[in-house]
């Protein structure tokens, strides 16, 4: 039989689930992770005599949604492990709480821990790919920019690399779309946890969201998100600083002047997008940026949809 090591276009492996690793960050904070692993015909799960590389997928949707349940046995069963991760205070994940929508600046630390510690596991072969759109596009080329060693390969799809530019302020107004995705990440944030009075207040808020949309100039405590301030915080930041400034700048809400300056880890990338989704623009930006300045090769997939 062939070893999970060598990858397999033919689905030859079982699947075998080890749900809710808690893996330990360097600063203690334990992340909820499920590792999805080959395995034979016989129960056998894959060891250190035959190792596999990993695919990982940080994410701040729920490790448990439906979106990676054909996914999942696919690359599994072609001998790869598949690892999915919550972020930090985000569902079964630890944290202390903080959480400002798709610019939280531990993400790269937290990423390059997470790639080192799959590394070490026995039964991985020390190669570790990542994958994912949108918010989990973005925690890639986060980690990126730490250059984890083992970190080999990279499917970034439909990630803004500059949040300003591309998903707050594009066109130099506030996209009033953020406003609404708020509440999505509200409603199950950790600051809400399990007060059901605070989630219907973003639910018939999310329910009403032409409405809210209408009542704006809002200043913060008048919107349905001062039940999970931090993100009411990040959406008044979207709203108040038309002017690109230092907390624009940061890397963990600007990841382009980084990439230039040649932080990026050099492992072959696919970039993909559509031509209709907001972050075209920032897929190409994204690929000719890689295909420049890195050795290892990079590929654009642009598709009409």
């Amino acid at each position: 039989m062939t070893s999970p090591a060598q990858t397999s276009s033919q689905p030859l492996y079982g699947v075998h689930a080890i749900r809710d690793v808690m893996m330990p960050m360097r600063d203690g904070i334990r992340l909820a992770t499920d590792i999805f692993l080959p395995c034979h015909g016989d129960g056998r799960v894959v060891d250190a005599s035959e190792k596999v590389p990993a695919l990982l997928v940080r994410t701040s949707y729920d490790k448990t949604a439906p979106e990676w349940d054909d996914v999942i046995p696919y690359y599994v069963r072609r001998g790869y492990a598949f690892v999915v991760q919550d972020l930090r205070s985000r569902f079964r994940s630890e944290g202390d709480g903080h959480y400002y929508h798709t610019i939280n600046p531990w993400e790269g630390d937290d990423g390059y821990d997470t790639v080192e510690w799959l590394a070490e596991q026995d039964w991985c072969s020390g190669k570790v790919g990542t994958l994912g759109s949108s918010h989990r596009a973005i925690t890639q080329t986060q980690l990126a920019l730490r250059k984890p060693p083992h970190l080999a390969a990279m499917w970034v799809e439909a990630g803004p690399t500059d949040i300003y530019r591309h998903e707050a302020r594009e066109g130099g107004a506030m996209s009033l779309q953020m406003f609404g995705a708020a509440h999505l990440h509200a409603l199950d944030s950790h600051e809400i946890g399990d007060d059901l009075e605070k989630a219907k207040i973003i639910l018939d808020a999310m329910r009403d969201m032409g409405d809210w949309i209408q009542r704006f100039p809002l200043k913060p405590g008048e919107t349905a998100l001062r039940v999970a301030p931090d993100l009411e915080k990040t959406v008044f930041d979207y709203y108040y600083r038309g002017e690109y400034d230092e907390w624009w700048a940061q890397e963990a809400a600007n990841q382009e002047p980084f990439i230039a300056d040649g932080q990026h880890a050099d492992v072959p990338i696919t970039v993909s997008c559509g031509w209709y989704d907001n972050f075209v623009g920032a897929t190409a930006n994204y690929f000719v940026e890689m295909n420049r300045l890195n050795k290892s090769p990079s590929r654009l997939v642009l598709g009409a949809w």
